[in-house]
């Protein structure tokens, strides 16, 4: 395991210490576990933006263009959108 020293803004430390405390946890298991959800969704934001720019080149016709709709649909559905 490796340690940092990092430079955060006052809210973002003071959000961290809120979120640490609350869920009784060590600042570096919180920054941790936000570094994951970052990795894991960064990868899916590349796809995005890679599936965007080849839409833009090719746009889907006919039933394709429904399956993925739906797909889109099934995906955002599990979203937090609060």
């Amino acid at each position: 395991m490796s340690k940092i020293a990092i430079t955060i803004p006052d809210e973002q430390m003071r959000t961290l210490e809120r979120v640490r405390r609350k869920q009784r946890l060590p600042r570096s298991r919180v920054v941790q576990q936000a570094l994951r959800f970052y990795f894991a969704h960064a990868g899916h934001a590349e796809d995005v933006r890679a599936y965007e720019e080849a839409y833009r080149r090719k746009p889907e016709q006919g039933s394709e263009s429904r399956s993925y709709g739906r797909a889109a649909a099934e995906v955002l559905d599990d979203e937090d959108w609060s």
